[in-house]
C-alpha cells in the first residue's frame, strides 16, 4: 500500500480507507506543543490519516494556534476532543504544569493518574484505530490492549535521559548511603552524577512516574515515538531501540518542522501567556551577528527573587549583549536592582512572560544560549547551532546537561562550584560573581570555549537535515506510518 510517502496514485486514493487516530499529550506546554508538532508532521506525510487531539478543556488555547496553521493545508483538518480534567480541588483553568505556582504544578503531576477514567471511557465511547499517547500515561498501553487497538507512546525526553533513568532504577539507588553514583552499562564515556542531581521520580518506589512502569509500558505498546534525531543523540539512539521499546521511531526535532525558516513564527504567540511582540526581534536586529546571550529557563522555572537578582546583576557585570525572557513577573518589583533597567538598556532587552524562542534563536545575533537544558529547548538550539550555557534546575535536565557537555560538547556549565539539586530548596545561591564571569569568557572570541560553539555550529546542519527529505528522521516517520497502517488494517496491538 503506498500510503507511507506522500505521493500516492489515483486508485490508492479511491481505495484510502480514513484511519482515525487519537493524541494525548501531558499537561504541561512542553508536552502539548511538541505533540502537536508531531501531529502536523503526520498529517502533512499522510493526509487520509484522520487526527484528533484528545485534552482537557483548559489545555486547548495551546495548540489550537499550531493546529490552525496545519489545517490550512491539510485535507482532513485535525479536531480537538476535551475530557474533564480530574477534580483536586485547583483553581477553574489550572490544568497545566507551570501555569500556576509550584504547589499546583505539583498537584497536576501527581494527580496526573487521575485523568484515567476520563479518558478511558473518552476511548471507549469513540473507538478510535490507533492511539498516540504521551509516554508520562502509561496505563493508556492497558486501555488500548483491551480495545484491541496498537498504542504508540511519545517522549519528548532524550533517549539519553531515559537510558541512564532506567540504569539508575534498576541499581535502586539510596539517596541516604551515595553521594555520588555511575552509571553502568551503557555506550560512550562514563557517566557519573551526584545524587542530588537526579529526579526525585528516579529514587523512589511507587512514584505517579515510575521509570519502572514507563519502562514497561514502552515494551508493552506498538512502539514508542521520540522527539530526537539520531545524528545528535549518537549511540544512545541504538542503545534505546534495542533496550527501550518494541519499535522506536525517532521523528525529531519537531519544531524544525514547524516553518521557522519559512515564515514568521509570532503567530504561535497564542499557545503561550505574555507579550508575544515582535519587538525583540527588531532588537536583535539592531544587533552585530553572534553578540547577544539568550536567557531564558523554561515554563517550569521557579526561582526565588534572591536569585533573581543576582542573576539580574550577574547580567549587567557581564557587559555582554542579552536577551532575558523573565517567566515569572508577579514578584518583579521585588527583586528588580534599583535603577538596572535604565543602566542596561542600551544591551539588555527583558520579554515579560511568552517569547517567540525559535525565531530568537533562528536570529543571525544570537551567539549563546543560558538554558535549564529542558529537551524541547535543547533541540530548538541545536537545530539552530546555537552553544549552551547550562543552568539545570529540576526534572531530568542535569541528565541532559551531561549528554551537552560531557558526551557531546556543544555546552558549557555556567556554574562548576556549590550545591545543585533537583529540589529546590537544596540549591545554593548561584552570585553575581559567578554569572558575569561565566557569560564573559564563554562569549571571548577564539576564547577557551571555542571549540564549544564550533560543535555547536556544526550539529546545526545536523538536527536539520533529519528533518528534510530523505532525512533520518522523515525516513522513522514513514516507516511509522507503515507500521501502523499495517496494523490498523490487521486489527492488532502487537
Amino acid at each position: 500500500m503506498a500510503s507511507s510517502n506522500n505521493f500516492l496514485t489515483n486508485s490508492d486514493k479511491v481505495n484510502m480507507k480514513k484511519w482515525r487516530v487519537f493524541l494525548i499529550p501531558y499537561f504541561a506546554r512542553s508536552h502539548l506543543i511538541p505533540m502537536t508538532d508531531f501531529a502536523g508532521l503526520l498529517s502533512a506525510k499522510h493526509p487520509d490519516i484522520e487526527l484528533t487531539m484528545v485534552v482537557t478543556p483548559g489545555n486547548t488555547k495551546f495548540i489550537t494556534t499550531s493546529l490552525d496553521k496545519y489545517n490550512d493545508s491539510a485535507k482532513h483538518p485535525m479536531q480537538i476532543l476535551t475530557y474533564p480534567f480530574p477534580s483536586i480541588g485547583l483553581k477553574p483553568d489550572v490544568e497545566t504544569v507551570g501555569i500556576g505556582n509550584s504547589a499546583e504544578s505539583s498537584a497536576i503531576d501527581e494527580a496526573s493518574h487521575m485523568a484515567r477514567p476520563g479518558l478511558e471511557q473518552l476511548l471507549q465511547q469513540h473507538k478510535p484505530d490507533a492511539v498516540i499517547a504521551d509516554v508520562l500515561f502509561p496505563w493508556i498501553t492497558v486501555i488500548a490492549a483491551d480495545l484491541k487497538i496498537p498504542c504508540i507512546l511519545f517522549s519528548v525526553f532524550s533517549n539519553f535521559s531515559m537510558l541512564v533513568l532506567d540504569c539508575f532504577q534498576k541499581m535502586r539507588v539510596c539517596p541516604d548511603l551515595l553521594d555520588h553514583v555511575t552509571v553502568l552499562g551503557l555506550p560512550g564515556p562514563e557517566i557519573r552524577m551526584p545524587v542530588l542531581e537526579l529526579p526525585s521520580f528516579a529514587l523512589k518506589e511507587n512514584c505517579v512516574f515510575s521509570i519502572e512502569n514507563i519502562h514497561k509500558s514502552g515494551l508493552d505498546a506498538f512502539g514508542i515515538v521520540v522527539n530526537t534525531c539520531r545524528g545528535v543523540e549518537l549511540e544512545y539512539c541504538d542503545e534505546f531501540e534495542k533496550t527501550q521499546a518494541r519499535r522506536a521511531y525517532l521523528v525529531g526535532p519537531v519544531t524544525v518542522s514547524y516553518p521557522m525558516y519559512q515564515h514568521s513564527i509570532i503567530e504561535r504567540g497564542g499557545e503561550g501567556e505574555g507579550e508575544g511582540e515582535t519587538s525583540c526581534l527588531r532588537w536583535l536586529d539592531t544587533k552585530n551577528e553572534r553578540s547577544v546571550v539568550l536567557v531564558s529557563f523554561g515554563s517550569l522555572c521557579v526561582f526565588k527573587s534572591a536569585q533573581l537578582h543576582e542573576l539580574a546583576m550577574g547580567l549587567e557585570g557581564s557587559r555582554q549583549n542579552f536577551l532575558w525572557v523573565v517567566r515569572d513577573v508577579d514578584q518583579w518589583d521585588e527583586w528588580i536592582p534599583e535603577g538596572w533597567e535604565e543602566r542596561i538598556a542600551d544591551r539588555g532587552f527583558i520579554v515579560r512572560g511568552w517569547a517567540p524562542q525559535l525565531a530568537i534563536l533562528a536570529h543571525a545575533a544570537i551567539g549563546a544560549f543560558v538554558t535549564q537544558c529542558g529537551w524541547n529547548s535543547i533541540q530548538e538550539a541545536t537545530a539552530a547551532g546555537v552553544p549552551m550555557l547550562t543552568w539545570p534546575l529540576a526534572y531530568e535536565q542535569f541528565i541532559n546537561e551531561k549528554l551537552l557537555v560531557d558526551v557531546i560538547g556543544c555546552a558549557a556549565r555556567l556554574w562548576e562550584g556549590g550545591k545543585r539539586s533537583t529540589i529546590e530548596t537544596e540549591n545554593e545561591l548561584v552570585p553575581r560573581s559567578v554569572i558575569a564571569h561565566a557569560l564573559s569568557r564563554f562569549m571571548e572570541p577564539e576564547g577557551e570555549f571555542s571549540s564549544v560553539h564550533r560543535k555547536a555550529q556544526e550539529l546545526g546542519p545536523v538536527a536539520r537535515s533529519a528533518m528534510a527529505d530523505g532525512g533520518s528522521s522523515m525516513s522513522d516517520l514513514s516507516r511509522l506510518i507503515s507500521d501502523l497502517i499495517t496494523a490498523m488494517e490487521n486489527k492488532t496491538c502487537q
